[in-house]
């Protein structure tokens, strides 16, 4: 990373230099030293490691920069149900996957339901491999991290729940980790 900065601060400014005041063959080799500079720094930046929380604008998945992101378009919100519930951070202690031909479609995660519980709730997946990384929030929220979605809550025998698709799905019927991205433990599947 401090060879990669530091190459912009040296290379960038010589290599506009010479686009100006250089000959043909000292432009070309400017534009491709720029253009190595533009495309390394887009790899390291796609192979960082996310945060063990999710930022407001948090970094690239981890993993080449092949792996699309962990969701679906967000769900549309339901009508007519705008009440305003207490902000709180429930823990999911429970997670159902839904499988369909062999892979992995979509996750349910179920947490102890509350008398005033929200309508909806915002969720953040981060998958690394096998493992899924999921951080919940309910209701209103100062600023909403990139890649989160507001899904419905469901509430039945005293257990909210909410659905989140997996898009792409996990492929294959390997093993499968649910971790809660607050605490780092993982979450009993059902």
């Amino acid at each position: 990373m401090l060879v990669l900065g530091v190459s912009w601060l040296i290379l960038a400014p010589l290599c506009l230099w010479l686009l100006i005041r250089g000959n043909g063959a000292t432009r070309l080799g400017s534009v491709v030293a720029l253009a190595g500079l533009e495309v390394t720094t887009l790899w390291v930046h796609s192979t960082t490691r996310t945060p063990s929380t999710p930022a407001a604008h948090p970094p690239a998945m981890t993993a080449p920069a092949a792996r699309p992101p962990a969701m679906t378009a967000p769900a549309a919100e339901p009508a007519g149900r705008a009440t305003a519930c207490a902000a709180r951070l429930p823990s999911p202690e429970q997670a159902r996957p839904a499988r369909s031909q062999g892979d992995l479609r979509a996750v349910t995660f179920r947490w102890t339901a509350v008398a005033d519980e929200c309508d909806t709730a915002t969720v953040v997946l981060r998958r690394d491999r096998r493992d899924v990384k999921v951080w919940l929030h309910e209701g209103p929220m100062r600023h909403r991290p990139a890649g989160a979605r507001r899904l419905p809550v469901s509430v039945a025998d005293g257990m909210a729940s909410v659905e989140v698709r997996l898009a792409p799905p996990l492929p294959g019927k390997g093993a499968f980790r649910a971790i809660d991205g607050r605490t780092g433990r993982p979450i009993s599947l059902s």
